[in-house]
């Protein structure tokens, strides 16, 4: 692969197995992930006798809900079913982190919750899983 370019390979993916948790490697189980997206949040910004709509940055930003899916395990100790299967409820609750790493060690790690987990049948193959996180903070290291 040609320098600085990364392939799904090098990718892994942590997560809390609960609120205040321990991390959990579960690279294994992930077939796909919707992206980390950070958004500045913008305030219009169109004057009378503007013919473009123009916006201003207002200084707070949000991360975009990040959504897991892959094979659901409820066998291993540290698989999906385990980790996402109660999703969090209560507001006084810790936080879970979530660790991403993309490759040459470029790194998303955030707090937030978990909002949903569900269970996918289908006839002819396997049992899959989505998980949708919701994160509150978050940066690239």
């Amino acid at each position: 692969m040609a320098a600085g370019k990364h392939g799904s390979s090098e990718i892994t993916v942590s997560y809390d197995d609960g609120p205040g948790g321990t991390l959990r490697l579960i690279t294994s189980f992930v077939l796909t992930m919707g992206g980390v997206k950070l958004t500045s949040n913008m305030q219009a910004s169109t004057a009378f006798g503007d013919s473009i709509e123009k916006k201003l940055p207002t200084g707070m930003s949000k991360i975009d809900p990040i959504t897991i899916h892959g094979f659901m395990d409820d066998t291993a100790l540290l698989g999906p079913h385990v980790v996402f299967i109660a999703p969090d409820t209560s507001p006084q609750a810790s936080t879970r982190s979530l660790v991403i790493v993309f490759g040459n060690s470029k790194t998303w790690s955030s707090e937030g919750y978990c909002e949903s987990y569900e269970v996918l049948g289908k006839t002819g193959n396997l049992t899959e899983f989505n998980a949708v996180l919701i994160q509150n903070s978050g940066a690239w290291t």
